[in-house]
């Protein structure tokens, strides 16, 4: 129990035994002033999400978690059950950094997690976000404590400077389910390989179900959804939201390629961390940013801004 301890939070002790020990167990109403409240990961309180236990048993788990705007919980973590997320209010985004798939959920959608499998939740909006969440049959083996710390990087869209697309690559046949998904091994050829496209020489049309949607950055992530990416062209957009740790930041990001950015909400601040150089876009205006110049995307406003961007030829 010294490991779930140090790992999880004040509600450690009463996994698998609350509201009752399993030889215990009978009918019992929890009203939402008799849950165990916690905020998770305890270790960061700057980037964690609040917490309430309704029921934990040796069979299920029964809880309720809010991100606020702007707000993420890490690291990814795994369960040692399946586990369903059903979102009461706002949109959540969950990354699975093993595959680089990413869903958005909005209210009353639900998202199973397999056993086993790790997960990282975000609230890119500028509302809370809450969230009922059931394990079975439990959340991690006591014995054990949590799952260990991902091994490598997760899958996401330049998530550190100086990676390589390719190094994240992964074999689908590893995870068959993905072959019709949404994912990262997608880039540069969304929705169609360019060659195929223009053989076919028939319009595409790109509605909101039919965006290729990936996070950006580990540390200061955002959501990026892509219309287009192929050998030409990669359009897509981005949007910030006010809160969380100091002002909304994008992590650096470099292209081999030149990139337009369309203010659609703002303003938009870029920032050069090679050169110092900060830019302001106001709303409905473009920036130019060459080739090979590092930057970042600030929101020092008090809503959600969002970019439109260009990139020709590479990312």
């Amino acid at each position: 129990m010294s490991v779930l301890k140090r790992s999880v939070g004040v509600s450690y002790k009463y996994y698998y035994r609350y509201p009752f020990p399993p030889e215990e167990k009978k009918p019992v109403v929890v009203t939402k002033n008799k849950t165990i409240v916690e905020i998770y990961p305890p270790d960061k309180p700057y980037s964690s999400n609040i917490v309430w236990v309704w029921v934990s048993t040796d069979k299920i788990t029964q809880t309720m978690f809010q991100l606020s705007p702007g707000a993420f919980f890490g690291p990814p973590d795994a369960h040692a059950g399946d586990e369903m997320y059903y979102v009461l209010e706002g949109t959540l985004t969950v990354l699975c950094p093993e595959t680089g798939s990413v869903n958005e959920i909005h209210k009353g959608e639900a998202l199973l997690i397999p056993k086993d499998s790790y997960h990282q939740g975000y609230n890119f909006t500028d509302r809370p976000v809450k969230i009922l969440c059931c394990i079975a049959p439990l959340m991690w083996v006591p014995e054990k404590g949590p799952a260990p710390p991902l091994e490598k990087e997760p899958r996401m869209y330049r998530s550190y400077i100086g990676g390589t697309l390719e190094e994240q690559k992964v074999e689908v046949e590893k995870y068959p389910w993905l072959s019709p998904r949404k994912n990262i091994d997608l880039l540069g050829r969304w929705p169609v390989e360019g060659e195929e496209a223009r053989r076919r020489k028939d319009h595409i049309k790109i509605d909101r179900g039919k965006m290729l949607t990936l996070i950006h950055g580990r540390n200061h992530p955002m959501i990026v959804r892509f219309y287009v990416s192929n050998d030409l062209l990669h359009m897509g957009e981005f949007e910030l939201p006010t809160g969380g740790e100091g002002p909304r930041t994008s992590e650096p990001e470099v292209h081999d390629g030149d990139e337009t950015l369309y203010a659609e909400s703002g303003p938009i601040t870029v920032f050069l961390p090679d050169t110092l150089d900060a830019f302001e876009v106001p709303e409905g205006a473009v920036m130019l940013i060459p080739e090979g110049v590092k930057h970042q995307y600030q929101n020092f406003t008090g809503k959600l801004v969002k970019g439109v961007f260009s990139i020709a030829p590479k990312l």
